[in-house]
């Protein structure tokens, strides 16, 4: 749109096109008169100021009016039904998608030294239970070997 302005040679860019919270009136606030601000036309901001106003007030007179009793309170809390919001994902990066080869490679089971199945390590192992194989395995892993004799 400001390339069409510029080729078009428009030196101004015209108020519609401009945002209220952009300008020093941002901070007016809502018109004293909550009706006399509505318009037919919906895109000025002021007739959604005015339009947004009107509803808080008409809400909280209802929410004043509720309050007085508990049947209306229960009238009130069962008619109007606010849900949370929709999750939606944080800003950032997301994670990399990758294919299944690098699924397969990245989740290599690893496999026991002892009994060669896969689930479980040689510690973990239901296999491994006198000290001697321990003790082997252990000898074998510092490098050193064991002599089962004296």
């Amino acid at each position: 749109m400001i390339s069409y302005l510029r080729k078009k040679q428009v030196l101004l860019l015209p108020d519609k096109y401009i945002l209220l919270r952009w300008t020093k009136n941002a901070k007016l606030g809502y018109p004293d008169d909550l009706t006399a601000g509505l318009s037919t036309d919906d895109s000025s901001s002021t007739s959604l100021m005015a339009r947004h106003g009107l509803l808080s007030h008409k809400a909280s007179l209802i929410v004043d009016d509720a309050a007085l009793t508990d049947e209306r309170s229960e009238f009130l809390i069962d008619s109007v039904n606010i849900q949370d919001p929709s999750a939606v994902r944080a800003k950032g990066c997301g994670k990399r998608l990758k294919s299944g080869k690098e699924k397969s490679i990245s989740k290599q089971n690893s496999q026991c030294r002892i009994c060669g199945q896969h689930g479980h390590d040689k510690r973990t192992c239901p296999q491994r239970s006198n000290t001697e194989v321990d003790q082997r395995d252990d000898a074998q892993d510092d490098g050193t070997q064991f002599y089962g004799g004296d």
